[in-house]
């Protein structure tokens, strides 16, 4: 009898109570002695076990137990909850000994409750493998699955899907997820493409690290996308989808592949449906699963739940595609694209949908969360779970906060002596909360050391996740803590704040880091976004300096990457380039705050450069914001040169990828407004770009009228006279 209790012992529990009697009557103890010490010193029992027996044994008037059972039935439950987890209550833990230092707990990061909806989530799943395992050709109509999960930010819905996709996963199931990020709307496409590129690596992964089964699965995968797609098309789609190199090795991008602006959005859509297919071709289930659907443009909206969809709806294997998005029902009315998506989805009569909403988390399901995380017998923390779900309606996030600062403040400390956790009950009940979980997150981390808090600040200026390797890099500036970033990342780890996994730190959740953000004074907010982008910017070749001595903009792109650099967590900005988040944070700042033209003029050709990047990958949506925050930066009435930045080729730049960004995005309306800037500033000849850009859009929205108005006014400029009406037979002979 070390250390463990095993199934064996389950006879002896009966017996245990008479023998421990006998013992203490035996054996000589000081006065101050108890049941629970005696049992301790005996070594032979399971700490759990030592409890049960004092509670029962040592009760009574006179009886020194501090958690006597009230009854029997009090005893059967603490009994079943053992035998049900023994992995919780009768294994010794080492922390628990009287040597040991037990490492606080730390709440949220086990998953715990919402079993109905984690139940709905694997019917459908179970539905689809039922298809899958039956002839499926026999049937008359199989459908794909959509799950629509929403509720109030932090419900709980990521990790809900987090337990369901690892369990998945292991079933054999290709599991993908990306999420949308609150600020980064202009970005919803590359998140997209982000997804499908995650799935590539997945498969990438399987021929070289995978089982056989996975191995042969990677290479069905390899032949149906190589047979379905010429090397044209394959060399477009892996400027979007990288990963698709590592997945088909005789990819070749020298000669990267361009199409126009018009077509390039519709060969995207064609590329990706294409990419799908052939994997839902080769007999595995796949889950796609798109996260914060609320920060989602409604051309990312159309391109999943529009484009993507209906071209499963037509596969013989739709069966095998589910399709789970997540969203915060707060914060979709019924104008938003969501919704009307939603709506469409449930009337069609080819993707079975469901919906499922998450509402308060139930007291129940909270105590059985702080049992297993204290491992305590239940009816030792009803009373805590009580106070906590009061105080927070059922909020788990809020829920979660609340205990672990109890834990930071030792409302909830562990007993050397008892060898267990316990809840201080005098502070339980003077306990104030704040009315809103935004207001509690504020108050909670207020305690942190300065270090840890200016290290929060800066990681909520670069957004829910930033990449290590950026970290790094401000490692070496004024913007970090006097102890660097890095020195407090562990304990913001440690005491639930972040994680970090995959060479990037995340907030535990975007509530957190939205607080945090928000939290920050408007001026510091300002200047911690400028000071990041001038600090990454100059790690660029896209100074003022080296831009004055380039022969053009384009002569930049060369070194705008770092994706080749490593460090101990990995890879260094493997997707984005160190210029984009530069820009990022620039916009963040806003020209306002930036009152030097040659600066403007700098940050605006930082947009130039990452729109072109953007468009080049065909993210349009993206890029026009990039175009668009450039021509802010720039202003109005700069179109002349003053010799250092050529103002007048800039402007140009970014008003004509305005133009053909908007021209993609099929918004003519933009499209006639940019383009009617250029015209209104730049000679004939250098504005016909501009025209083709205009005339296009017309042709796409059938306007021939304007087309034929337009142009006859356009060759005139040529010097070419056209007369006003159609000439008669007469003059034609």
């Amino acid at each position: 009898h070390d250390s463990v209790y095993t199934p064996a012992h389950d006879g002896e529990i009966s017996d245990l109570c008479d023998s421990v009697e006998g013992r203490k009557s035996k054996s000589p103890r000081p006065t101050k002695s108890t049941v629970l010490s005696h049992l301790f010193e005996s070594n032979e029992y399971p700490v759990s076990i030592c409890h049960l027996l004092s509670d029962m044994i040592d009760a009574g008037p006179k009886g020194k137990a501090m958690n006597q059972f009230k009854s029997l039935d009090e005893v059967i439950q603490d009994l079943e909850e053992m035998k049900s987890q023994p992995h919780l209550f009768l294994y010794n833990d080492p922390n628990m000994s009287t040597t040991a230092t037990t490492t606080p707990p730390v709440f949220g990061r086990q998953y715990h409750g919402r079993s109905k909806e984690l139940t709905q989530i694997l019917e459908v799943s179970t539905r689809l493998e039922a298809i899958s395992s039956s002839d499926s050709h026999q049937q008359p109509h199989t459908c794909a699955e959509a799950i629509f999960l929403s509720g109030r930010a932090g419900s709980g819905k990521s990790y809900l899907l987090n337990k369901c996709g690892e369990f998945l996963s292991t079933q054999g199931w290709v599991v993908v997820r990306e999420k949308f990020d609150r600020g980064l709307e202009h970005n919803s496409q590359g998140v997209v493409c982000s997804l499908f590129d995650k799935a590539a690596k997945v498969l990438a992964d399987m021929k070289v690290g995978g089982s056989r089964q996975d191995a042969e699965y990677s290479l069905r995968a390899r032949k149906a996308l190589s047979d379905s797609l010429d090397i044209a098309s394959l060399c477009y789609l892996a400027q979007v989808v990288p990963n698709l190199l590592h997945l088909i090795d005789d990819i070749d991008m020298k000669t990267p592949q361009s199409i126009e602006a018009n077509l390039s959005q519709w060969k995207l859509v064609f590329l990706l449906c294409q990419f799908l297919n052939a994997l839902l071709n080769n007999n595995r289930p796949i889950m796609l699963i798109l996260d914060d659907l609320q920060w989602a443009e409604a051309l990312a909206i159309e391109l999943v739940l529009g484009e993507i969809l209906e071209s499963i709806e037509k596969q013989n294997n739709a069966h095998l595609f589910l399709f789970i998005g997540l969203y915060r029902d707060d914060e979709v009315s019924i104008y938003h694209p969501l919704f009307a998506k939603i709506n469409c989805l449930h009337e069609s009569s080819n993707i079975n949908t469901t919906d499922i909403q998450l509402s308060a988390f139930s007291k129940n399901d909270l105590v059985n969360m702080i049992s297993n995380e204290l491992k305590l017998p239940k009816r030792l923390v009803v009373e805590l779970g009580d106070v906590v779900h009061k105080r927070t309606s059922g909020h788990i996030l809020f829920a979660v906060e609340l205990l672990n600062s109890m834990v930071r403040d030792s409302t909830i400390y562990f007993s050397m002596n008892r060898r267990q956790f316990h809840c201080r009950i005098d502070r339980l009940y003077s306990l104030k909360t704040d009315e809103t979980v935004a207001t509690f997150i504020i108050s909670t981390l207020s305690t942190l050391n300065p270090d840890a808090l200016k290290a929060l600040q800066v990681l909520s200026c670069c957004g829910f996740h930033t990449d290590v390797a950026v970290l790094e890099l401000l490692e070496e500036s004024d913007i970090s803590p006097c102890r660097g970033i890095r020195s407090s990342l562990q304990y913001l780890v440690d005491v639930g704040i972040v994680e970090i996994a995959g060479g990037l730190v995340a907030f535990a959740h975007d509530l957190i880091q939205q607080h945090v953000y928000e939290n920050i004074d408007l001026s510091q907010r300002l200047d911690l976004h400028f000071n990041i982008a001038l600090f990454l910017g100059l790690k660029t070749s896209m100074n003022s300096a080296s831009i004055q001595a380039m022969g053009s903009i384009e002569d930049g792109f060369k070194n705008l990457y770092i994706s080749e650099s490593k460090t101990a967590e990995g890879p260094v900005l493997s997707e984005r380039s160190l210029l984009s988040i530069a820009a990022d944070h620039i916009n963040h700042a806003g020209p306002d705050f930036i009152l030097e033209l040659s600066q403007r003029k700098l940050f605006a050709t930082w947009n130039l450069i990452v729109g072109k990047e953007m468009s080049a990958r065909s993210n349009f949506g993206c890029a026009l914001h990039y175009y668009e925050q450039g021509i802010l930066f720039i202003g109005n009435g700069v179109w002349i040169d003053d010799g250092v930045i050529s103002n007048h080729q800039l402007c140009l730049d970014l008003y004509e990828g305005a133009s053909n960004a908007s021209l993609a995005m099929r918004n003519h309306k933009l499209v006639d407004y940019y383009t009617s800037v250029i015209f209104q500033n730049v000679r004939f000849e250098r504005s016909i770009p501009a025209w083709i850009i205009l005339m296009t859009s017309l042709e796409s929205f059938g306007k021939h009228k304007e087309i034929v108005d337009k142009g006859i006014r356009l060759i005139r400029r040529l010097d070419i006279d056209v007369p006003p009406s159609p000439p008669g037979p007469r003059e034609l002979v």
